[in-house]
């Protein structure tokens, strides 16, 4: 329940940071458990979890449900096309007409395409989605203008890869046909037949009282988050509302959907021709199946989410008649579905059906063939470890093992792998020149392979299961990396590059309430290793492009996986007084360079508009504050070190008006602050 005694939350020694939880399992149409502890500090009772059963939708937590979202906008869209109203392989022009893009291909994008991450879209539209208590919709109203410029990174059809925009316009698409707001259509058509009381989006559910509070580690209370981009994201509700909409795929539900459509979300996007890197998803899951519980005959779906505090899972067995939603401030979504995935196997064990985690052992082969020799070289990996992009050379030294290096901008790692007998390469414990023994395979192995595709391009296959003591194991397998070529270009354009490499690059077009400012300091390296290429370190990882001339960087990546996610373009714009660095996903940014030096000869600071207003803090302000009279309402300040970090936010609850001043640090100011915003002291 809300407010629970303080102190009291769940997974504390296993979860770093974790607020409040709380899940739901809907077990043949009952409620089997269901826990919402309140917001704790770090002194909490860390090995138990308060377990009740209450009455439906009686004094829960609103969370939001992240990317959980995308089954939601696709049950909607689903309802359409049970209506006859739309058609999945429809290309999507037939229903929005002004989506238009810089590349002829998009015209073969179909509606099913956006649903099962195939369209080839480059990801995730930046401006306005991500906000701090702000309902504006200026994602929504912009995205289609911010496509129009964008170009694919593959043929649609060709291969799934994780895109938010495709469900956005999928959310465009319901308004479209349906003649109704998403956010109504979500409340009257999809919550409103599986009794979901609590369940809206960030534009009606913002300023909701019953909104779990924003904590974040170190007890710090922030502005609760509006995710606005509402089809991708943007579903807020209580536990027991999401475990009784999962509860409308079981096969003898009619809440919602046909049996025939709810097959057709259950089946995986490329179904016989799937090979085991390629992604799991069928229609808005993650997955639609999973080993473990094929193995025991159970078929399951499962979608996790995540935003910048709240984070979700929804795991269905709908055969079963079992649906359990975990939601959670704080954790990951990969957290939450080991829970879910806990629970499943609980209930399931109450059946006499048992499920067991396969256990694969991984022997070693000897000497290395070889036909490797030809794969040495460079790669990229992708997201491998959450991290971004990484540049790996790989070797195999005298055939008896292969050694990797990670290379990134800020740091490199060493790991070593030996040849197994199933043709794959296991990670060793540790490498193999700081021992004198034969070394052993890690206990929870990195597992790679070399796969080849019909155009000669090498992939990297990874296997890894990541256990967490005390919650459970999660799986993955995916393709990470891809085997990079030589991309030469004039030393005349790698010096325009290398001129602007190593600055501080600051986010200046999102609009005063975005989240985004919070890591909005960004940096560009060179990739000294395979000239041609340049790194950019961002918010939301480190990327690599390709650099095309004095002013393009691109995407260039092949690999058929969600490491392909989130891709950029990059532009730089100059003019008289300022350049600026484009992003294809909408984000602009100005070089440090270029802005102001907030010093003592300045009293006060001048600022009007409504976007960013960054200042250098010059050496004679170290260590001193700055006194804004009066926080204007909707505005904002963030104080950066001089590393990047972000050290104050006026979003944080409390904060009060006085401003730190960090040596070699920076401000931006965002919002309307008037003729003046304070002074300096």
């Amino acid at each position: 329940m809300k407010n629970k005694r303080a102190g009291h939350f769940w997974g504390a020694a296993i979860l770093a940071g974790i607020i409040g939880i709380s899940f739901m399992a809907v077990n043949d149409g009952k409620v089997v458990s269901a826990s919402d502890t309140g917001a704790a500090g770090n002194n909490g009772d860390a090995d138990s979890v308060t377990v009740s059963a209450p009455e439906k939708n009686d004094d829960e937590y609103i969370y939001c449900v992240g990317s959980v979202s995308k089954v939601y906008v696709t049950a909607a869209v689903m309802r359409l096309v049970d209506e006859g109203k739309v058609s999945l392989d429809d290309p999507v022009t037939g229903y929005l007409p002004d989506f238009k893009m810089a590349d002829e291909r998009y015209r073969d994008i179909t509606v099913r395409m956006l649903m099962d991450h195939t369209s080839g879209i480059f990801g995730t539209d930046q401006i306005g989605t991500f906000l701090y208590e702000d309902n504006s919709m200026i994602h929504h109203d912009t995205l289609l203008e911010s496509l129009k410029g964008q170009r694919l990174k593959a043929d649609p059809g060709e291969y799934a890869a994780y895109c938010n925009d495709g469900f956005d316009l999928l959310e465009l698409i319901v308004e479209k046909v349906s003649g109704m707001t998403y956010t109504d259509y979500i409340i009257e058509n999809i919550a409103a037949p599986t009794g979901g009381l609590r369940t809206g989006t960030g534009f009606n559910l913002t300023h909701d009282k019953d909104l779990v509070p924003a904590y974040v580690p170190g007890n710090l209370l922030y502005d609760n988050e509006s995710c606005m981009c509402l089809g991708a994201g943007g579903v807020y509700a209580v536990a027991s509302d999401v475990a009784d909409f999962g509860a409308a795929f079981f096969h003898d539900s009619d809440l919602l959907l046909k049996e025939e459509q709810k097959d057709e979300t259950a089946k995986r996007w490329n179904g016989e021709n799937a090979d085991e890197y390629t992604d799991e998803n069928g229609l808005g899951w993650d997955y639609v199946s999973k080993k473990k519980y094929e193995d025991g005959g159970v078929k399951v779906l499962g979608k996790g989410g995540d935003v910048l505090l709240n984070h979700a899972f929804l795991m269905v067995a709908p055969d079963e008649d079992i649906s359990i939603a975990v939601l959670s401030n704080g954790g990951s979504s990969a957290y939450n579905g080991m829970l879910a995935e806990a629970i499943m196997d609980t209930v399931l064990k109450d059946r006499d059906i048992s499920i067991n985690d396969e256990v694969r052992e991984y022997m070693a082969a000897g000497e290395i063939p070889g036909e490797y020799d030809e794969l040495a070289g460079y790669y990229i990996t992708q997201n491998a470890l959450e991290a971004g992009a990484v540049v790996c050379r790989i070797s195999f030294p005298r055939h008896e093992y292969m050694h990797v290096e990670n290379i990134s901008p800020i740091n490199t790692s060493v790991a070593d792998y030996i040849y197994t007998t199933d043709g794959k390469f296991a990670e060793l414990a540790c490498e193999v020149e700081d021992i004198k023994r034969d070394s052993k395979i890690a206990v929870s192995p990195m597992v790679l392979s070399f796969e080849r595709n019909e155009k000669g391009n090498v992939y990297i296959g990874c296997e890894r299961k990541k256990t967490v003591p005390g919650l459970g194991t999660d799986n993955k397998k995916t393709y990470i990396g891809e085997k990079l070529t030589a991309n030469p270009v004039s030393n005349e354009i790698l010096s325009a590059w290398e001129a602007r490499c190593g600055k501080d690059l600051l986010l200046c077009n999102d609009i005063p309430s975005s989240a985004n400012y919070q890591t909005g300091i960004i940096r560009a390296y060179m990739c000294r290793e395979v000239p041609g290429y340049l790194f950019i370190i961002t918010g939301q990882g480190t990327r690599l492009l390709k650099i095309r001339d004095e002013y393009h960087a691109d995407a260039f990546m092949t690999m058929p996986s969600s490491s392909n996610r989130d891709v950029i373009d990059i532009t730089v714009k100059e003019d008289q007084n300022e350049t600026r660095l484009a992003f294809s996903s909408g984000a602009e940014y100005i070089f440090s360079d270029d802005i102001p030096l907030l010093s003592g000869s300045l009293s006060e600071i001048g600022h009007t508009g409504d976007m960013a207003s960054w200042y250098r803090i010059g050496d004679d302000l170290a260590g001193t504050s700055f006194m804004i009279d009066e926080m204007p309402e909707n505005s904002v300040v963030y104080v950066f070190s001089k590393y990047g970090d972000m050290v104050f936010t006026s979003h944080i609850k409390d904060a009060g008006n006085e401003i730190p001043l960090p040596k070699g640090g920076k401000v931006v100011f965002l919002g309307d602050f008037g003729e003046s915003v304070g002074t300096v002291r």
